[in-house]
């Protein structure tokens, strides 16, 4: 099953101060207080924080509403075709995953409760070859432009190191040009184009020869400021599948 990844359409942030809180307003760890469900904050590129947590079941009416704020555009380069809702399969699937055949992470709003969804990304390894996986990031069309698919492409990319997954991909309509770029900007390298684009990454530290490592150093610095708290997130034993074995640390 192929799970494309898709970067929505660049508009606009409507009242932005209601997207996000200001950092005064965390409680002790930097994690919000009435927040019980596991995971860190992590600054986005303009220094207001969202929270970083794994999918949840309980996050499926989350899911329901972010997924009526994506653009009829955002939802066919997600899924490839026009829809008004996720089916019931679909919001299990979504759901319902063990983080580490199906790793899937969200980017919450961080002021009070619900914390809502702003982006989410997964990734999930390839049935025949273990050491595979295909990756996919949906941001809100209101959030585009704050890095916040890049957050959790490198929250996707550390996670595949520790769990031995050593190459990932991802698929792309070939009119999506805003996946091209990003991907491009961040050293994915396309290794396939024809109805589908599709790009390949490696996840070593050192990606070898073919790789743009200026175009990867960028995201490399992203990783390690990403690769202490995720750590301690998945050390203190929260969330599930976590504990289970799957690699060294990254």
């Amino acid at each position: 099953m192929r799970i494309p990844i898709v970067r929505p359409i660049l508009r606009p942030r409507p009242r932005p101060d209601r997207l996000f809180g200001a950092p005064s307003e965390r409680g002790p760890g930097g994690v919000p207080p009435a927040h019980p469900r596991p995971g860190f904050e992590f600054p986005i590129r303009d220094g207001r924080l969202v929270f970083l947590s794994p999918v949840e079941v309980g996050d499926r009416p989350r899911l329901e509403a972010a997924f009526d704020l994506l653009s009829d555009r955002s939802r066919q380069y997600r899924f490839f075709r026009s829809s008004d809702r996720l089916s019931e399969s679909e919001l299990r699937y979504f759901t319902e995953v063990d983080q580490v055949d199906h790793v899937a992470w969200c980017a919450l709003d961080t002021p009070d409760p619900p914390f809502d969804g702003l982006a989410s990304g997964r990734m999930i390894r390839d049935r025949d070859d273990r050491r595979s996986a295909e990756v996919a990031v949906t941001v809100l069309d209101a959030c585009q432009g704050l890095g916040l698919g890049t957050l959790l492409l490198g929250v996707l990319v550390l996670r595949a190191r520790m769990l031995g997954i050593e190459r990932l991909r991802a698929v792309a309509l070939p009119e999506n040009v805003v996946v091209r770029n990003w991907l491009s900007g961040l050293g994915w390298t396309i290794a396939r184009e024809d109805a589908l684009v599709e790009f390949a990454l490696s996840t070593a530290p050192d990606p070898g020869p073919g790789t743009t490592l200026a175009a990867r150093d960028r995201f490399d610095r992203l990783l390690g400021e990403l690769r202490a708290p995720l750590r301690r997130c998945l050390s203190a034993g929260e969330g599930p599948g976590i504990d289970r074995p799957g690699g060294g640390p990254s």
